[in-house]
């Protein structure tokens, strides 16, 4: 099924139609160029609220787009209960925003393909969600920061759901609150659990590769891997569908 621009461009605000589609954006290493500044974050928490070492090795393997709870727990074993962890993830996550999240970059090109996809007509058949493993104060800075509180229909966070990616619960949350199935819904990630989330979940990947190598990405199941968001538009997208 083809979304016709000339067809959308009859739809008003009045007798808005229910999304044929739906893009579901990843936050950390989709909407911002924020895994850098994720990594210093962790290792200058960690040397001064923890009192031990976090290697860029160690951030890869068991933090990066994983819930601080898990990576916490997996990095520590024994040490923390789970109220502390959750309460020591929630510290770090303070930090993070505190000195680091009010200078992260966009990713090249994605708020030009968020206001293509967020203004009509393409707005009256495509939904949109931000898809995150963070914390809800995370994305609530972000959306903030750049100002999409109206181009998102729907924010699921890592709050949202028991298991980080690659369970593909987290995905499968998003279509439902969009009101689109699985099958209509491409995935926008960086990272290979991601990925593989969104294919679990039945869904088309496009993958970017600010965080892992195009190889990796392609081997995780994406279904197209570009450098960024550069020339990417909704015909792009759409041709995966």
């Amino acid at each position: 099924m083809q979304l016709d621009a000339v067809e959308s461009s009859k739809c008003s605000k009045s007798s808005k139609r229910s999304p044929q589609a739906a893009v579901l954006f990843d936050m950390d290493g989709v909407l911002v160029l924020s895994n850098p500044a994720h990594l210093e974050a962790w290792q200058l928490f960690a040397r001064e609220k923890l009192g031990v070492e976090i290697t860029a090795e160690m951030f890869f393997r068991s933090i990066s787009g994983r819930k601080n709870e898990e990576a916490l727990a997996e990095l520590f074993p024994g040490r923390f209960s789970k109220e502390e962890l959750a309460r020591v993830g929630a510290e770090k996550e303070a930090f993070y925003r505190e000195r680091f999240a009010p200078h992260l970059p966009p990713v090249p090109g994605v708020l030009e393909l968020i206001h293509e996809l967020s203004s009509p007509p393409l707005s009256e058949l495509v939904a949109l969600a931000l898809v995150t493993s963070g914390p809800p104060e995370n994305a609530r800075f972000i959306i903030g920061r750049f100002q999409l509180e109206e181009a998102f229909a729907a924010v699921v966070t890592g709050a949202d759901v028991a298991r980080a990616k690659p369970d593909p619960t987290i995905y499968l949350m998003a279509a439902e609150r969009l009101g689109v199935p699985p099958a209509r819904c491409i995935v926008l990630e960086d990272a290979c659990a991601g990925v593989q989330a969104a294919k679990r979940a039945g869904m088309r990947c496009l993958a970017v590769a600010t965080s892992e190598p195009p190889a990796k990405l392609t081997a995780a199941g994406a279904d197209l891997v570009r450098p960024d968001f550069r020339g990417v538009s909704w015909a792009l997208l759409q041709s995966l569908l």
